[in-house]
């Protein structure tokens, strides 16, 4: 099983397919996920011609568990870390709910100029309730955002039923997770407003939502792409899913990602 060690000593797991010299996708998994969750999209699109990389953020999956660097801003170190260690060049980003996140966290480090494209799934650029933001009709305040965290680990992310195989591939893979103890990650994450990083966003960014996700109402994908200047960018409503796409219809979400991915490379 393969690592590569942070520079504040963590050990992270994350798994490379697919050849070197091909355009190269990196999945970024949610908070308390696993790489697990994106393993039907790996044969898919190493079939279609590119390099697939999943990996595991410190303290989840198979990472090393630690009680320090659990933040936003240092996983998107540690992602920054894995792309150098890898020597990946102009990959796309694709990132679930916190991993979409936390692409918005390295955006903010790095910028977006050793990118090629960004993905992010059911994550809208705040949680936070505000007049200037979709009307102030959406959106939690400071109280209703501790209820949100003491909440979630109980919450149903999906709306559509999952497969048997699907069912079987998570039940086997995936570890369990400490939500006691990082709970102040999940503050983290949802106390964060990445508005102005849309705004000085210059990549093409597919911006997908569920449905019926229970987390945010879909219309938050357009409102963010509203943000965002480049003009092959794209919004897609998964209409019958909740929080977690590529797990709920793994077929419409990979064959979207893949028509983007190839207007876009």
């Amino acid at each position: 099983m393969p690592f590569y060690t942070t520079n504040d000593g963590v050990q992270i797991n994350y798994h490379s397919y697919g050849q070197a010299g091909k355009q190269a996708l990196v999945f970024i998994n949610g908070y308390s996920a696993s790489e697990v969750t994106w393993a039907f999209q790996i044969d898919f699109f190493v079939s279609a011609g590119y390099r697939v990389i999943t990996y595991d953020h410190r303290s989840h999956g198979r990472s090393q568990e630690v009680d320090y660097g659990m933040t936003l801003h240092r996983l998107a170190t540690d992602l920054e870390e894995l792309m150098t260690f890898l020597q990946l060049e102009k990959p796309i980003l694709v990132g679930h709910s916190m991993g979409a996140a936390t692409i918005m966290a390295y955006e903010e480090l790095f910028t977006d100029a050793k990118l090629t494209a960004i993905v992010t799934e059911d994550q809208a650029p705040t949680f936070m309730k505000a007049k200037d933001w979709m009307d102030g009709n959406t959106g939690k305040t400071l109280g209703e955002l501790e209820k949100f965290i003491r909440d979630f680990p109980r919450t149903k992310l999906t709306n559509r039923q999952l497969t048997d195989q699907v069912k079987r591939v998570l039940g086997k893979g995936m570890l369990p997770f400490d939500f006691q103890k990082h709970q102040d990650l999940l503050q983290n994450v949802i106390t964060q407003d990445w508005r102005q990083n849309l705004a000085r966003e210059r990549v093409p960014h597919l911006f997908l939502a569920g449905g019926h996700s229970p987390i945010f109402p879909p219309e938050h994908a357009q409102a963010a792409r509203k943000l965002q200047r480049n003009t092959l960018s794209e919004v897609s409503i998964f209409e019958d899913c909740g929080h977690i796409l590529h797990v709920e219809n793994i077929e419409a979400f990979n064959e979207k990602l893949l028509v983007f991915i190839e207007k876009v490379v």
